[in-house]
């Protein structure tokens, strides 16, 4: 049993690049989780991490090791995890899915069908979706960037572009010659955002108006579908994915102020799973048909 302890600790300090890291993931104290790990190093022979100033870095042996066993406790910790409270779980039967709410609505439900696996929904921003695959609570999330960690895997999937929209009653006649003419149209009008940082935002009006961000911003809502309804409503402008705005785009009730396609980038969408699951066949299956809403 020591020895299954033992590698369990040392796949958690892999994953999350320190040995106090590891001990958090098993709830142990950094003192418990060095002995197991100097334990295991001595059964086998051989150092399993460099120690630096950052953390630990995995040797050649190291990194074999993780290949080895990694998928056979990843598979097992569900049912140890029963063990140790007296009680084996029944297997989940669905696939655990994170992303927005907006990318679920836009391109999953309309994807599923009868007879497909079991789906259970998680919705968050990309870092928080990450922290949970890492740690198995998801099987799948989709994020705009990739995680960048040694447990986890991506995929583009496509990429989402931008466009800029404001109500019918709130948009000019006549459209206008220039970014220049459209950014000094637009200051101190309202606006309207998913947050209040306005990240997306302010990298446009900088980047592609020349000046910085001089809107009335009026309007925070962390829902992109309530922020195209807040539009449609006449509360102000903003700068939004196409696939949310694409059915009040093809109803009129928000209209297209400029075309921003070429200076406002896309961004691309990831689909991201633990590596040590690439072999289910279910999450491959289903892998296969995401693809961003509306755009390919």
């Amino acid at each position: 049993m020591a020895a299954s302890e033992w590698l369990r600790t040392f796949v958690a300090i892999y994953r999350s690049g320190s040995v106090s890291g590891g001990a958090t993931q098993r709830s142990l104290s950094q003192p418990a989780a060095s002995q197991q790990l100097a334990a295991l190093e001595r059964t086998i022979g051989l150092p399993l991490f460099v120690r630096t100033a950052q953390g630990v870095t995995p040797t050649r042996r190291g990194r074999e090791l993780h290949a080895q066993v990694a998928e056979s406790l990843d598979r097992l910790e569900q049912v140890l995890v029963g063990l140790d409270g007296g009680s084996v779980p029944e297997a989940a039967p669905s696939i655990r899915f994170g992303s927005s709410a907006e990318f679920f609505s836009y391109a999953v439900v309309p994807r599923m069908e009868p007879g497909a696996p079991a789906l259970t929904a998680r919705f968050g921003p990309d870092d928080e979706l990450v922290d949970l695959l890492e740690h198995g609570e998801l099987d799948i999330a989709v994020t705009s960037t990739t995680p960048g960690r040694r447990a986890l895997t991506s995929r583009p999937i496509g990429t989402r572009r931008f466009v800029l929209v404001g109500s019918p009653a709130l948009a000019p006649g006549d459209p206008f010659e220039s970014l220049t003419a459209l950014g000094s149209w637009l200051v101190d009008r309202p606006w309207v955002a998913y947050s209040a940082e306005l990240p997306l935002t302010r990298r446009f009006w900088l980047s592609a108006l020349g000046r910085s961000f001089s809107a009335d911003l009026r309007l925070v809502a962390p829902d992109l579908r309530a922020v195209v309804a807040s539009v449609a409503q006449g509360l102000g402008f903003s700068l939004l994915p196409h696939f949310v705005c694409v059915e009040a785009l093809a109803r009129g009730s928000v209209v297209e102020l400029h075309p921003v396609a070429t200076v406002a980038p896309a961004e691309p969408w990831f689909a991201c799973t633990r590596a040590v699951d690439l072999g289910r066949e279910p999450l491959n299956n289903f892998l296969g048909l995401l693809s961003p809403p509306g755009e390919g």
